[in-house]
């Protein structure tokens, strides 16, 4: 690694920092507070060492790009953020991150905290007493340090609280002035070098045999899962836990944590077979009463776990906000364990299979409830149901949305894909029932809080990481998230990022009109005025001109079923042989 120029400034070693901790691109939207470290990432004698820039037009749409990269490869991009202007435009893509429990490591440029060296007006206007107050709720940790010193210490103290235990976003508030200092001596003597990451262990022995010994007794063992496969050698211990102990796999799915297909994944099953399920093992799971209330349909929580043996596997109670009401409700009668996922999750193979290998007496043997025979009629009536719910649609005029993703899986059959954004609960609810999520990392998740304007964003993140892999990305994407950030267009069609946009355009913010509809049907009001200021038909948006307008390749709009395959085929020719990105636009119901 290349060592800093003899006139050197405290911009460069943070650069310097980014660089020896494995940030191989930082992404920003331009701005004057961070003016320091912009000029020491294009100085020409730091190029062998600094981090690519990828620039983008809003900080919204650049916190989304980390969060996608990181969410595609488990690399990290760096975030600058431009003083509190630049911050409260993040916020929003800030608590997506957290709720989504994905690790960002962000740079905030302040205005001077000392006020005698501060501009008329824009500097006054620009910083803040405490700058990360803004979003202190929903990052992990933040500082605002006053030196250089103290900042490098806050730099070190970021990168490795970020992802231990629970991963999630963290903060420091650099400067202007300070950035611009020449570097003091002392550290212009010691360069940044990287240190080990503190690790959160596995259980240990004697837990993990209780738990295997519990799901060895248990006539009707679930595992629920939800976040496991952030860890994705978790999928093959999950699979041979499954196996060994007759469970059924119920996914909450905000990452893709077990094969779709296998058999004992459960989660389209009919809730009736599981009525009589006396354990649950709960994985990574963020709403447990959620997941409990959705397997034990009708039935009271307390009422649940009164009656069936529960047990969580986390690490949410290491970290929660004041603020945001993310921890969800808590679950009376649970024993909960914290240790890392995949570690937990070997420890807990191995005391099964090693009990496994003993001999049982014929006492302690257990008829289990969910074996395959038992399995299979419940999983040809799941695919039988979801079959007859499309052909209820397939002569509609306008696609509906289950037609439309089946006919887009079709034409992605024999191409290696990763589904970088599903756009919505309803698209997202059809592809987990349709397509064939089987290879871990295929399907990256929805965007954590339930703000909108992720989608574009992340999967110009995730198709950045994923650009010299032989996999397309595609990116199922709703109208109404894709107006919050239509100028992330500019980015991916800037650094030709290969990316299927496929917009599912029912010209709605669905989710509003539907509850608009339930709310006038409750009153006995007239249900039809229900996309009135929820929908786009009066003043339709032309996505196709939209991309074009970005330099980037869009087809006519297609709006019966019949065209999606050959469109959808064409598209993933061109971005095949050009890697650059195309845009779809599906009319849908």
């Amino acid at each position: 690694m290349a060592s800093l120029p003899e006139t050197t400034y405290f911009s460069d070693y943070i650069v310097k920092f980014l660089s020896v901790h494995g940030f191989d691109k930082v992404v920003f939207n331009p701005g004057a507070s961070f003016r320091g470290i912009h000029d020491s990432l294009v100085f020409e004698h730091n190029q062998d060492f600094a981090p690519e820039i990828v620039m983008a037009c809003h900080e919204e749409i650049a916190v989304a790009i980390a969060h996608g990269y990181y969410k595609a490869s488990g690399k990290h991009m760096a975030v600058l953020i431009h003083a509190n202007v630049g911050l409260l435009h993040a916020s929003m893509a800030i608590f997506n991150a957290w709720c989504d429990r994905v690790p960002l490591f962000m740079i905030a440029g302040n205005g001077p905290i000392d006020a005698a060296k501060r501009r008329p007006w824009i500097d006054w206007i620009h910083t803040s007493a405490h700058l990360p107050t803004a979003v202190n709720e929903f990052v992990k940790w933040s500082d605002q340090p006053t030196s250089q010193v103290a900042t490098v210490e806050a730099l070190f103290r970021a990168r490795k609280i970020m992802e231990v235990g629970v991963p999630a976003p963290v903060l420091v508030a650099v400067d202007f002035d300070v950035q611009e200092q020449p570097l003091q001596a002392e550290l212009q003597a010691s360069l940044p070098v990287p240190e080990p990451l503190p690790l959160l262990g596995g259980l240990d022995a004697a837990t993990s045999d209780k738990i295997a010994q519990q799901l060895l007794a248990a006539r009707a063992p679930v595992i629920v899962l939800d976040f496991s496969g952030r860890a994705p050698a978790t999928i093959q211990s999950l699979i041979a836990i499954a196996e060994l102990t007759q469970a059924v796999i119920i996914d909450r799915g905000n990452r893709f944590n077990f094969p779709s297909r296998h058999l004992r994944n459960g989660t389209q099953y009919e809730r009736s077979h599981f009525v009589h399920a006396d354990l649950v093992l709960a994985i990574e799971v963020q709403d447990l009463e959620g997941a409990l209330l959705d397997l034990f349909p009708g039935q009271s929580l307390p009422t649940i776990t009164r009656e069936v043996t529960v047990t969580a596997l986390d690490c949410n109670d290491l970290l929660s906000s004041k603020w945001a009401a993310d921890y969800q409700r808590h679950v009376p009668h649970c024993t909960k364990y914290i240790g890392a996922t995949q570690a937990s999750l070997e420890s807990l193979l191995n005391a099964l299979q090693t009990r496994h290998a003993q001999p049982q007496s014929a006492s302690l043997q257990v008829q289990k409830s969910f074996t395959d025979k038992a399995l299979l009629p419940a999983q040809h009536a799941a695919r039988a149901l979801i079959q007859s719910q499309l052909e209820a649609h397939h002569t509609d005029d306008i696609p509906h949305v289950s037609v439309a993703v089946q006919q887009i899986g079709a034409a992605l059959a024999d191409t290696p894909w990763v589904l970088t954004n599903s756009g919505s609960l309803t698209v997202d609810g059809w592809v987990k029932k349709l397509w064939h999520l089987e290879r871990p990392n295929c399907y990256l998740g929805l965007n954590g809080g339930g703000g909108l304007g992720y989608g574009l964003g992340a999967s110009i993140g995730a198709a950045l990481a994923l650009k010299d892999e032989q996999q397309l990305c595609v990116n199922l994407q709703s109208d109404g998230d894709f107006l919050y950030t239509p100028s992330g267009l500019w980015t991916l069609s800037a650094y030709n990022i290969p990316l299927l946009i496929i917009v599912m355009n029912n010209q709605l913010y669905f989710n509003s009109t539907q509850h608009a509809a339930r709310v006038a049907g409750a009153r006995n009001r007239d249900i039809d005025k229900a996309h009135i200021a929820t929908s786009f038909y009066e003043n339709p948006v032309d996505f196709v001109q939209l991309a074009q307008s970005f330099n980037i390749k869009a087809y006519p709009v297609v709006n019966t079923a019949a065209d999606i395959i050959a469109t959808v085929h064409e598209a993933v020719a061109y971005i095949s042989q050009h890697g650059k990105p195309a845009v779809v636009e599906l009319l849908i119901q």
